[in-house]
């Protein structure tokens, strides 16, 4: 990680009236970093909803970064899914 803002972004598929748990990118490891998560729906009628962000730590002390993904619709929806990361200074 640098000591600028990093951004990183990609989409994803949900099936229709579903929720999906994600985890960060890269296999979600984060450090003391500020984290911000967003998600936004493509295409026409759909739509879809953080509902929940979590971080666990594990007995390395490897932190994980979760996020829950709601499709509020019974529409499939691609999804574009984004990160940013603001460094400690």
């Amino acid at each position: 990680m640098s000591v600028e803002a990093d951004f990183f972004q990609a989409t994803d598929f949900q099936g229709g009236n579903s929720e999906v748990e994600w985890s960060l990118f890269g296999g979600g490891t984060v450090d003391d970093a500020f984290w911000a998560v967003s998600v936004v729906a493509q295409g026409t009628n759909n739509a879809v909803e953080l509902t929940r962000i979590r971080t666990v730590s594990d007995a390395g002390g490897k932190r994980t970064l979760f996020f829950t993904v709601k499709n509020t619709t019974a529409n499939p929806t691609n999804f574009t899914r984004v990160a940013v990361r603001i460094p400690n200074f």
